[in-house]
């Protein structure tokens, strides 16, 4: 097994993986009281506001928390009308995130970032519990997932937010380690909305595609990228695989990429990645973001 410095979330035991989300939690909440009134206010990556994303990470980890609270007690059916598990898509929930995000900071106005390190302190506390007793299963529109992987999705969340605000305040901005390995395994285990199917559009092309992907930065990986008239997939390597096109890129690029907030062509185009842009530009026409 890999040294704790450079092991996956996934090779860690589940209690250190909770120990990561409240470090995560602490560290994005620290980030976030230094920012005054007019900077929450300023615009994010994206058409959102810097309050709005803390808003919508109050929303996620409320969401999770409950749908924990909900598992354990047997329902993992959803509540309010939301869509069948399995069936939730980036593109089709984006306007209700977004609704949903202005309402929460709206109320809470500059209240937003203590609840926010309330809420996202709530989920740590709902996992902090034996992996062996949250197995039992959890609503996700993006799937049904057992109550312990809310832990990746929430650092995957945690990640790629943390990237919207300082980027557009701080740029350039490097998202962190533990984020970026989240969304990786999200993309991998196909986890709700961390997974490919949540964020790419299955008919948007009829093309089929192979990438070998190859990794460098803080996550160093070696997967196939495979782009099906109907589905697109994280996989490992299969060397009886027929494969298009080689991606050497740096992690946290790869999933700023796959998440819609970086161009996979211009990555390349500018040399901080080696790859066949027509092959990306296939792959973009796929992405929707999440």
């Amino acid at each position: 097994m890999e040294s704790a410095s450079c092991a996956r979330l996934w090779d860690l035991p589940h209690n250190e993986r909770v120990t990561i989300v409240r470090d995560e939690i602490r560290r994005v909440a620290a980030q976030l009281d230094d920012l005054d009134g007019e900077l929450l206010d300023h615009p994010a990556v994206g058409d959102w506001t810097v309050r709005e994303v803390v808003a919508h990470l109050v929303v996620v980890a409320k969401f999770y928390t409950d749908n924990i609270g909900r598992g354990s007690a047997g329902d993992a059916t959803g509540s309010g009308g939301r869509p069948a598990p399995g069936t939730g898509r980036g593109a089709l929930a984006a306007a209700s995130i977004r609704e949903t995000a202005a309402d929460v900071a709206a109320a809470y106005d500059d209240r937003v970032i203590d609840k926010f390190r309330s809420a996202a302190s709530g989920l740590a506390d709902a996992l902090d519990s034996d992996e062996s007793s949250l197995e039992f299963e959890c609503y996700h529109p993006g799937g049904i997932i057992p109550a312990s992987r809310f832990a990746v999705l929430f650092l995957k969340e945690l990640g790629l937010h943390e990237w919207d605000m300082f980027e557009a305040l701080q740029p350039p901005w490097k998202m962190g380690r533990w984020g970026t390995d989240a969304a990786l395994q999200a993309m991998e285990e196909e986890l709700a909305s961390g997974s490919l199917r949540w964020v790419t559009d299955p008919e948007a092309s009829p093309d089929t595609l192979t990438l070998r992907v190859i990794t460098s930065g803080d996550v160093t990986v070696e997967r196939d990228l495979v782009v099906e008239p109907h589905q697109t997939r994280l996989l490992p390597v299969d060397e009886q695989r027929n494969v298009d096109s080689q991606l050497r890129i740096e992690a946290a690029d790869f999933v700023l990429g796959c998440s819609g907030r970086r161009d996979l062509v211009a990555v390349v185009t500018e040399g901080l990645a080696e790859g066949d842009p027509d092959a990306l530009g296939l792959l973009a026409r796929r992405l929707t973001g999440m």
